[in-house]
């Protein structure tokens, strides 16, 4: 069946992550809401929560929000589906055909005509060529992944349980950039897993944390990666560097040198790579991580008309780091900036990332931050100081996509329903 062409938008936005979500709600909160958003999920949820929901907390838990309902608040449209082709000569897109768990076509492949693209889809974990990974390991870059994970951890955890086995349930994790670090610091708690079975009768959650480099949470200072490296291990996470991965088995991971982790769950965080998608897109030139690249004005190379942000793409030259800053910083940037390309002709300004620190949540851990300022010289909060800051970058993301009113409505609920009972889902 061929695709039908719909409706004509000015501005079509692909993927709502961080970054295409708060881009298509500024959008709209600026007057411009002839904008089409494009997932192939119906609801959102914050990406640098993941680890949370793989150690236990549901989609409600960390505010799952429904797009139609955002759409529906703000006044754009949006449409679930997967991107499958991009044609910049005609400015049109393809949207593959939405389907149900027994595989019937809910919704038809479509075409949609633009004056504007927005690429924003993320970026996804490289297996590197080892093998194994794809059969043997989970990881993590979506929350169906963070789900699975947990069912995993959970279900293992109620074998060795039932079956009168004594042994630690071994956790190894393949990579020791943020997800990673974020990840072992809470699945060694993982006090959710008390829901199939009292914590006094389940096994100890061992975790073995794998780098490639000398150093873990490589490209950050090294006051940074002893805090993170002290605080990992005094919760009890095992940090192994110089481990580059050979091989991944059912029940173990295997080094270069010969080493051999015993491993009943693998959680893989080797980085960022661009998505699947982007190698199938012949129109538009990408870079060795399979990134879209792009021009400091984030308009890819091959057209104007496209623009990319966040983890699927890199700007020449200069890349922006593989975070949740960065894609929404540059959301940011072309809120203000593509609405006057678009229509009043102006030639976009360069995008200029600003690096306003590193904060990690590790759980009972504490929090650790290394914030930077105008006027101060980087220096390191922790604790209470920390966890405010990882809880405001993520109240901000909240306002930035639920406006002041629902934002501060859902921070209050947060607050008196914290350690009472679950949360409820953002649909309405």
């Amino acid at each position: 069946m061929r695709a039908t062409v719909q409706k004509f938008f000015p501005i079509v936005v692909v993927g709502g992550g961080a970054g295409g979500l708060e881009l298509v709600t500024a959008l709209a909160r600026a007057g411009h809401r002839d904008v089409l958003l494009i997932d192939r999920n119906a609801c959102h949820v914050w990406k640098p929560r993941l680890h949370e929901m793989a150690a236990g907390l549901g989609a409600a838990d960390v505010d799952e929000i429904s797009y139609a309902t955002v759409a529906e608040h703000w006044g754009f449209s949006f449409r679930q589906g997967t991107l499958s082709d991009v044609s910049p000569q005609d400015r049109t897109i393809t949207v593959g055909a939405v389907r149900n768990a027994d595989g019937a076509v809910i919704v038809p492949e479509f075409k949609v005509n633009y004056d504007a693209l927005v690429l924003a889809l993320g970026g996804v974990t490289p297996d590197l060529g080892v093998d194994g990974v794809h059969e043997h390991s989970l990881m993590l870059d979506d929350g169906k992944d963070a789900e699975e994970m947990f069912v995993r951890l959970s279900r293992g955890l109620l074998a060795k349980s039932l079956m009168s086995d004594a042994s630690a349930f071994e956790v190894v994790i393949a990579g020791s950039g943020s997800t990673g670090v974020e990840l072992a610091s809470h699945l060694i708690e993982s006090r959710q897993c008390n829901t199939i079975a009292p914590r006094a009768d389940l096994p100890e959650i061992r975790v073995t944390m794998l780098e490639a480099t000398d150093e873990i949470m490589p490209g950050l200072s090294d006051e940074v990666r002893r805090g993170i490296r002290e605080r990992l291990e005094k919760q009890g996470v095992r940090v192994e560097t110089r481990q580059l991965v050979s091989r991944v088995t059912e029940c173990a991971v295997e080094t270069d040198d010969g080493a051999r982790f015993r491993s009943d769950l693998t959680a893989w965080t080797t980085g960022i790579v661009g998505p699947r998608i982007a190698e199938d897109i012949a129109a538009l030139d990408t870079n060795e991580k399979r990134q879209w690249c792009v021009k400091p004005t984030l308009q890819t190379l091959a057209s104007d008309a496209i623009f990319a942000l966040g983890d699927c793409a890199a700007i020449e030259d200069d890349p922006a780091p593989p975070s949740a800053q960065a894609a929404s910083e540059q959301a940011a940037h072309l809120a203000r900036y593509l609405p006057r390309w678009l229509f009043e002709g102006q030639t976009p300004e360069p995008f200029e990332f600003r690096n306003k620190g590193t904060v990690l949540s590790l759980g009972d851990g504490g929090s650790i931050a290394k914030v930077r300022t105008r006027f101060t010289d980087d220096f390191m909060i922790g604790d209470r100081f920390a966890r405010a800051a990882y809880r405001g970058l993520y109240r901000q993301h909240q306002f930035h996509i639920l406006g002041s009113v629902k934002g501060t409505q859902d921070w209050l609920a947060d607050i008196l329903q914290r350690g009472v009972g679950p949360r409820l889902k953002v649909f309405g």
